[in-house]
């Protein structure tokens, strides 16, 4: 059964619904074994550290911006180059923050069409989607 993202259970918390989502964008690049390169700004790192209270929301911030001139310098409207999807990829995995929770589903929506730019199986993030997070009936 396909459940919309919609229906996604988030809980009261902010920082809570933030963390519940990260950890399932860190299962979905993991499991596509997505890689960021050896840039200090890796998204992936990041995120890991903020789940473990290890990170700054500076440090998140600056590398959001990194990742943005990157696109903004190789083309905003550009959706077939894999260097843009990644770092589109990563402002997927950087944006979220407890000031945009009410974004959430957006956020989760716009991820899932970068996977797909990206030529990733996105019925297999929809997948891990439905196992990880709890729905409304």
């Amino acid at each position: 059964m396909n459940k919309p993202i919609g229906s996604i259970v988030w809980p009261q918390s902010s920082r809570e619904s933030v963390s519940l989502y990260l950890q399932y964008m860190v299962k979905v690049v993991g499991a596509f074994r997505i890689s960021f390169g050896t840039t200090s700004h890796n998204p992936m790192n990041i995120v890991k550290d903020i789940l473990a209270g290890a990170a700054l929301d500076e440090e998140r911030c600056a590398a959001l911006e990194h990742w943005w001139k990157l696109v903004d310098t190789r083309g905003i409207r550009d959706f077939r180059s894999k260097d843009v999807l990644v770092a589109r990829l990563a402002i997927c995995l950087l944006s979220p923050a407890e000031e945009k929770a009410s974004q959430l589903g957006e956020q989760l929506s716009w991820f899932l069409e970068v996977l797909f730019f990206l030529g990733l199986d996105v019925d297999r993030a929809v997948q891990i989607m439905h196992e990880h997070f709890e729905f409304r009936e």
